[in-house]
């Protein structure tokens, strides 16, 4: 037992003093990243310094006139170097990873910051703030429910997005849709393109479509990954309002101030050509609309427009039941198809629209979500945000100020 003690030990000594003698010390490997990507180049060149193949003729020769000398490593000394490099490339992976997530995770808060921006050119041009859509006329398209709410299906059903694709570089694209008909009847089909800059590469969103059937035709919407804050309450809800309102209006509407309130977030999609969320061009709730669904104080005059609410007081019973970041509630969609396989893609959904209208910020970012404030600067919103941080930051008028400390 002493002996082969002694013999692994010697074996051990052997490999190091090879190793050494070729300029590679263990010893010198440290935890840092860095530090192991020099020991893994520094150990790769001895492996294949000791393991190179020499010309063959020469070594039949010197076997002929002479014992052949120790020149390479034996399979213990090459399993250990094996186990060795293991070792330090499970070390380098997750630094290559963050290195990766961070990148895109970069390119994804560049995007967010551009379209606050066309959103500032956007007013500024025409003096007034975007409609969530291009609806039908309030008379045609409210209507009481239990609460006053709007029809997201009416009228031409153009997105944001669509107005303000000038503003983004893109106006070779909006020249091609045609504004005076409905979405799904443009011949070119613009509404099926992903433009780069709504593309969070984090999602892997790219070559994701929504397949809308309407008047027997199956037509093609591209997916994004930016959707528009529009109310702290229901995204359909004509009460109350969060910065992109279900029709258009003047920025003083802002009565909180561009720099507290909440302006678009990411959101994520899913393969499945029937789930309508990232659908750019549609004006629909989890397409390009988000809501908080934090419920007001008195439900009770919401379906009355001759008595409407005063100022908005939140109804404590809302509590961990919003559409917080990444929220475990669903994102309630027209359809909700494979809802087993959504939950575990932790995009959660259901379709009883007839209820509520609303839709949480997600990502695929550790902890959180992008989003911006209408005046430009971006944030990152987590998902344990305080809900009533989050509720002041989505209302555009409660009079309250939050500041980024949640």
């Amino acid at each position: 037992m002493q002996g082969s003690l002694h013999s692994s030990a010697s074996r051990h000594s052997r490999f190091e003093a090879s190793l050494l003698h070729f300029g590679f010390r263990i010893s010198d490997c440290g935890l840092r990243s860095a530090s192991n990507l020099n020991c893994l180049r520094q150990l790769l060149e001895v492996v294949f310094r000791r393991s190179a193949i020499r010309n063959p003729k020469t070594e039949i020769r010197n076997l002929r006139t002479a014992p052949r000398p120790h020149h390479g490593f034996t399979l213990v000394e090459l399993l250990v170097a094996i186990a060795i490099i293991g070792v330090l490339v499970s070390l380098l992976l997750p630094a290559v990873q963050q290195a990766r997530e961070a990148a895109r995770r970069a390119q994804c808060v560049s995007n967010i910051k551009q379209l606050a921006l066309a959103l500032q050119r956007y007013e500024t041009e025409s003096k007034h703030l975007p409609a969530a859509g291009t609806y039908a006329p309030p008379k045609q398209a409210v209507y009481v429910d239990w609460y006053v709410r709007a029809d997201l299906k009416s009228g031409t059903n153009y997105s944001w997005v669509v107005s303000l694709l000038p503003y983004l570089e893109e106006q070779s694209l909006y020249d091609q849709f045609d504004l005076k008909k409905k979405v799904t009847l443009n011949p070119l089909n613009p509404q099926a393109t992903q433009p780069p800059l709504l593309l969070c590469p984090s999602d892997s969103a790219r070559g994701r479509t929504f397949e809308y059937f309407d008047l027997g035709k199956k037509v093609p919407f591209g997916k994004g990954n930016y959707a528009a804050f529009s109310n702290p309450f229901h995204v359909d809800s004509w009460f109350f309002s969060g910065a992109v309102w279900l029709y258009e209006r003047k920025l003083n509407k802002i009565v909180d101030g561009t720099s507290t309130t909440l302006l678009f977030a990411e959101i994520r999609t899913r393969e499945h050509p029937n789930d309508q969320r990232g659908a750019w061009a549609l004006p629909w709730c989890g397409s390009t609309l988000l809501s908080f669904d934090f419920h007001p104080e008195s439900d009770s005059n919401l379906g009355n427009q001759k008595n409407p609410p005063s100022g908005y007081k939140p109804n404590k019973k809302s509590l961990g039941q919003t559409q917080y970041p990444n929220g475990a509630y669903p994102d309630m969609l027209y359809a909700c198809f494979d809802r087993s396989l959504a939950q575990l893609d932790k995009m959660p959904c259901d379709d009883r629209v007839s209820g509520y209208i609303s839709a949480a910020p997600r990502s695929m970012h550790m902890g959180g979500v992008n989003a911006v404030f209408m005046d430009g600067h971006v944030t990152f919103l987590p998902n344990t945000v305080d809900e009533y941080a989050m509720l002041w930051m989505v209302s555009s008028n409660d009079g309250e100020i939050v500041n980024e400390r949640y």
